[in-house]
């Protein structure tokens, strides 16, 4: 591809749980461990994901094998992506990145394709509640968090993949209180599948016969400075340069969308009493489609969003914690060519935080309050808005399990996107009101003993007032409209154990979801978009010095329209790979998606299907193993909380329930 694209952002510091005291549990002889750790920071439940450069090539393949979180791409590496958690659009989730929130600079969902991996230690995916602190979506909130601490002085990682995927990423430690890194990735996504939308051809009248998909190319370049002092600072550089294909897949499609985008943050210091954040990031998002061939007529729109976030928060031991938060966001949109109308925005908001809890025993309370209050000014509109969003939950402890329930309520803003959209068939809809939901979840979580380590399993339901939901004409126009109601409910359950020397993981995701709105096209019908079944299994096993690992991945259920006519096939997916290292190199061999088929996660978008990848990581990280099962909490003596302010309020009568 002859362009560039440059996205670039910033974040403050992240919120992280405290250290496990079973780290320290007497050593026990090493053992496979299969998947991410399930850690309950209050009543609500967070899953840390480690990331390992050998296994994690993409974000959205890490999100995708959790319990609870759907992620749907429109095509190869690089393509636009979006997570949800129990149900929800990729619009309802908050995707942060070390506490920054990333949604693009029109507000749309935050696209996972943005941010590589390789520059992330670990992903923090909190379902249900959110400390206030961080801040929530409608559904929840993904906090990617980056680096601070190398395994060495200079690391590095590359991969290498069918269709021309390539990445590549290098950091380094400079003195004792910076830190480089930077990277570059790209794809072809030139791979072969069948076009159901293709012209009709008398030589292939069933449309069977395969072709190159055209016009879906991605190249990518990133990089982030930090310093670690009396005041932290992060300034982190991504450009991103996308091709968009068409459905009918033309060869002349020459329909592009670019990013740029720049942020700073200072921060205080992890443990600092008083914890203190200021950002400004500015994104430019340019959409061309010279031939109108994916919009209603020629378009070359610039978009350029500022946005300035500022907080202050402090910790009163740890029964109580505050924060202050103050956001200006301006956005101007503009049409090069002027065929399209455009429109100017900006919101002022300001809120404030607080989390409590009450430890007595084996039970743990806990409650949180966020009041907000937000001005959107748009052209001669004015609007005002004040949200308040409550929540309690609580915990016993009943022998090696945690019993754990929440309630709460929640809303979001529309985006200036789908307010003010100006992009290809989407136009936005000036009188959207605000969403909301009510939510609740109870789950029980156990570490039965050595053999079956961790055994979790959740109800979940959410009731949406006012839900917003996009909606499409017979021309294909789109727009975003209010639902009146709609319906989530369903069941997660997740485990990990070991036997004869292998890795076990098995988890997945049933739920429910409805429109209840008054259209009677759509009352009754399932929710677009969203699965009804997801299924997820992973064995691996140590021989020698290689690990193998098998991965299955189930997702079924799905409609792509809101009247149900629609219907998304069931996608299956096998994977399987080995990782082994020589000398201080690690590397891995996989080979994804074996069934080869190429499941459309959105209707006329097939993703790469079949495909190889290589990786390398230098210096090779260990294997992943555990010294033993961690403790129940029966086992856990009572320790004392030692997060820092920075941290989200945790209870010690929880830390156990760790993997």
């Amino acid at each position: 591809m002859g362009r560039t694209f440059l996205a670039m952002s910033a974040g403050w510091s992240a919120c992280s749980a405290a250290d496990d005291p079973a780290d320290a549990a007497t050593e026990l002889p090493t053992v496979t461990v299969v998947g991410q750790r399930t850690e309950l920071l209050d009543s609500g439940v967070v899953i840390r994901v480690p990331i390992d450069p050998l296994v994690a090539s993409d974000l959205p393949s890490v999100l995708s094998t959790l319990p609870g979180v759907q992620v749907r791409s429109s095509g190869g590496l690089g393509s636009y992506s979006e997570a949800s958690l129990r149900g929800s659009s990729g619009r309802q989730v908050r995707v942060l990145l070390d506490g920054l929130p990333l949604d693009t600079g029109g507000g749309d969902a935050s696209s996972l394709s943005l941010i590589s991996p390789l520059l992330l230690e670990q992903v923090d995916v909190y379902k249900g509640r959110v400390p206030a602190q961080l801040g929530s979506g409608l559904a929840g909130t993904i906090n990617l968090r980056s680096r601070r601490e190398l395994a060495a002085p200079v690391v590095g990682t590359a991969v290498l993949g069918s269709f021309g995927q390539k990445q590549v990423d290098v950091a380094a430690q400079l003195g004792s209180a910076f830190q480089l890194a930077v990277g570059a990735q790209g794809a072809d996504n030139d791979f072969d599948y069948v076009n159901k939308f293709k012209a009709f051809d008398p030589t292939d009248p069933d449309r069977t016969r395969k072709e190159k998909r055209q016009n879906a190319g991605d190249e990518q370049y990133y990089g982030q400075l930090r310093y670690f002092g009396p005041v932290e600072v992060a300034l982190n550089v991504l450009n991103d340069s996308q091709e968009l294909p068409t459905r009918f897949n033309s060869e002349d499609t020459r329909t592009e969308f670019d990013t740029q985008s720049y942020a700073l943050a200072l921060t205080s210091p992890q443990d600092s009493v008083w914890q203190t954040a200021l950002s400004h990031r500015y994104t430019r998002e340019t959409y061309r489609d010279p031939q109108s061939q994916l919009g209603l007529g020629t378009q070359e729109t610039r978009s350029d969003t500022q946005r300035t976030l500022a907080s202050i928060g402090r910790r009163f031991g740890d029964k109580f914690q505050d924060t202050l938060t103050i956001e200006n966001a301006d956005y101007q949109a503009d049409d090069k060519v002027g065929d399209v109308p455009t429109s100017s925005a900006r919101r002022f908001s300001i809120g404030n935080g607080v989390d409590a809890q009450l430890v007595d025993g084996s039970r743990h309370y806990n409650a949180s309050l966020n009041v907000a209050w937000s001005r959107d000014v748009a052209d001669s509109d004015r609007e005002e808005h004040t949200r308040i969003e409550p929540a309690v939950g609580a915990t016993q402890r009943i022998d090696t399990c945690l019993l754990a329930a929440n309630l709460g309520r929640r809303e979001r803003l529309p985006t200036f996107l789908e307010r003010y959209g100006d992009r290809g068939l989407f136009r936005g809809n000036p009188s959207l009101k605000p969403e909301s939901a009510n939510y609740g979840d109870v789950g029980l979580r156990c570490q039965p003993g050595p053999r079956l380590q961790r055994l979790e399993l959740t109800v979940f339901g959410q009731d949406l007032h006012d839900a917003i939901s996009p909606t499409y004409n017979a021309q294909g126009i789109g727009r975003s409209i209010n639902t009146d109601r709609a319906l989530i409910y369903g069941i997660e359950a997740d485990s990990a154990a070991t036997l004869a020397g292998f890795g076990l993981q098995l988890g997945g995701t049933w739920q429910h979801t409805e429109d209840r709105s008054d259209v009677r096209a759509t009352r009754g019908q399932q929710l677009p978009g969203r699965l009804e079944t997801q299924l997820n299994a992973r064995i691996e096993r140590r021989l020698l010095t290689l690990t193998f690992y098998y991965a299955y991945r189930l997702e079924a259920g799905q409609y792509y329209d809101s009247t149900g006519l629609l219907k998304a096939p069931t996608a299956q997916r096998h994977d399987i790979g080995v990782r082994g290292a020589i000398r201080k190199v690690g590397w891995a061999l996989q080979a994804l998606d074996l069934s080869n088929q190429q499941a459309e996660q959105f209707n006329g978008y097939p993703t790469p299907g079949r495909r190889l990848l290589l990786s390398l990581t230098y210096p090779r990280n260990e294997p992943t193993t555990a010294q033993g099962p961690a403790q129940t909490p029966a086992q856990t003596p009572a320790q004392t909380n030692t997060a820092s302010p920075a941290e989200p309020l945790s209870d010690p009568s929880t830390q156990g329930v760790t993997q």
